[in-house]
């Protein structure tokens, strides 16, 4: 049946799909402009609609901590997402972490830009790219401040959120800012094609703005199959660090009333009034005002002394042995509680007993396993960041014309890898000489064993074969002449 067409020739109908062999594999999107102007902001506090400050003073969490008078009712008073930010400069443990996590996340970085579904260099798109990153560079001091905006991010709110920020022609990217990921929410909306799907967007002067550009890119950590938000890895270190650290304020105090030994001196009364009959006519009052007069005069005196004199009294006044409260046996069970308390800080930050400083005795083996699992964690985390990076870097050459491939990776910490990493490279070459000289493989094939590359850089070995006892090639192998020890058209070097 033919397709009615209107008074413009066109279809009325669309024309059907083509069948699914003949549709072409996708590409990446061709080069466009986008909308201009940064949409995001960095907190979300401009729901009523408030003055925006034009200037910020440095967060100084201590005085903060004192002004809000932090103690055991501390979440009655301040959000948990304010007070992790304050524990982050306050906890040495979630302090720790949290350097661990942003030095070993990014370590240095490499970025490649290829062509469209190729894996040739594209020098023009490297050198466009290259300039953005000095314009960034300018901005921030380091391109590696945004960089670890994002780890920051990711360890404190449990996602990463980033947009590129174009000029008013959506033809030139002018940054790359980083807000905070706590201050935008998401809604449900209706999807033609994709159903109810959550839609970014922030709350802006009263007024819910969408983020529904290619440009903004929020990125959830682990986030939960009913929800859009990512879980920030700190949250559960919150109560142990918040615990510790009050009892280690409550224990300074103690400490600072009680802890030092201290002269004890003591006014007889008795002896007093004794020498002194006139007293017992004086009235409640008087006599209390006497009592305090003979006290401050003690005092005064107390207060002038030098360390090197010496204590002259009557037998009125006793001068007592130095004394204290505290001693190893009334502190010693705070020694286990504390411990208790860092080793589940340790678990909560998602670190290990080895960058912690918490381990007394670790072997070789466990530190290397430590080791491993944290990295592997990093590791992670840097991926998220690597695929956010690379799209928007991708876009940001596309609205400039260029249609390109952008891949960033971040480096790995490989020092205490390399002699590892060099015993598995001797272990696979011997393995891959021993099945060539058995005839299971070829020497191209001996090559991708040993070292992954796909054709040898020789069709038979330099060398014959040594059997590793006494440096001499091995005069088992039925190619070797034992007359000359070598193979026809191999050279032995010793």
């Amino acid at each position: 049946m033919p397709r009615p067409y209107n008074i413009l020739g066109i279809s009325e109908y669309p024309a059907p799909p083509a069948p699914v062999e003949s549709r072409a594999p996708l590409a990446i999107p061709h080069t466009r402009a986008f909308a201009g102007g940064r949409v995001t902001m960095d907190k979300g506090d401009s729901y009523f609609g408030g003055v925006i400050s034009t200037w910020v003073a440095p967060q100084n969490a201590e005085d903060e901590w004192r002004r809000l008078k932090l103690d055991g009712k501390t979440l009655d008073r301040i959000s948990p997402s304010r007070l992790m930010s304050l524990l982050v400069d306050l906890s040495p443990e979630v302090s720790r972490a949290l350097w661990d996590y942003l030095r070993l996340g990014n370590p240095g970085w490499e970025i490649k830009v290829t062509r469209p579904n190729s894996a040739t260099p594209f020098k023009r798109g490297k050198d466009t790219l290259d300039e953005f990153i000095a314009l960034l560079t300018d901005y921030y001091g380091a391109v590696d401040i945004v960089y670890n905006r994002l780890m920051f991010s990711a360890f404190l709110r449990g996602a990463m959120l980033a947009e590129l920020v174009l000029d008013e022609s959506g033809r030139q990217p002018v940054d790359l800012v980083t807000p905070d990921p706590w201050c935008v929410r998401f809604k449900r909306k209706e999807d033609p094609m994709r159903g109810r799907i959550w839609q970014l967007g922030q709350w802006q002067k009263g007024q819910w703005v969408e983020f529904d550009r290619p440009t903004i890119r929020y990125t959830p950590i682990d986030p939960a199959s009913d929800s859009p938000y990512g879980r920030p890895m700190c949250s559960p270190a919150l109560f142990a660090t918040l615990f510790l650290l009050g009892m280690l304020h409550d224990l300074r105090r103690v400490v600072a009333q009680q802890g030092y030994p201290r002269l004890h001196i003591t006014i007889d009364l008795q002896k007093l009034v004794e020498g002194y009959p006139q007293a017992k006519q004086l009235s409640k009052e008087d006599f209390k005002k006497w009592i305090d007069s003979i006290r401050a005069e003690v005092e005064e005196h107390y207060a002038k002394l030098e360390p090197d004199d010496a204590f002259v009294s009557t037998d009125v006044i006793d001068i007592g042995a130095p004394v204290g409260t505290l001693d190893i046996k009334s502190l010693g069970a705070l020694a286990g509680v504390i411990e208790a308390l860092e080793r589940l800080a340790i678990r909560a930050l998602k670190t290990m007993p080895i960058l912690m400083a918490s381990n007394q005795s670790t072997t070789e083996t466990q530190a290397n396993r430590q080791w491993e699992i944290h990295i592997a964690g990093v590791k992670s985390l840097q991926h998220l960041s690597e695929t956010m990076l690379g799209r928007l870097y991708t876009l940001a050459l596309q609205c400039q014309g260029i249609a390109a491939k952008v891949v960033i990776r971040f480096a790995e910490i490989r020092a205490a890898e390399e002699l590892r990493d060099q015993q598995v490279l001797t272990m696979k070459i011997g393995n891959a000489r021993k099945a060539y000289d058995s005839g299971y493989i070829s020497q191209d094939e001996a090559a991708m064993m040993a070292v992954g590359k796909e054709k040898a850089d020789q069709p038979a070995p330099r060398v014959a074969a040594d059997d590793g006892d006494d440096g001499v090639p091995d005069t088992n192998d039925s190619t070797v002449d034992p007359g000359t020890m070598r193979r026809p058209g191999l050279t032995v070097v010793r």
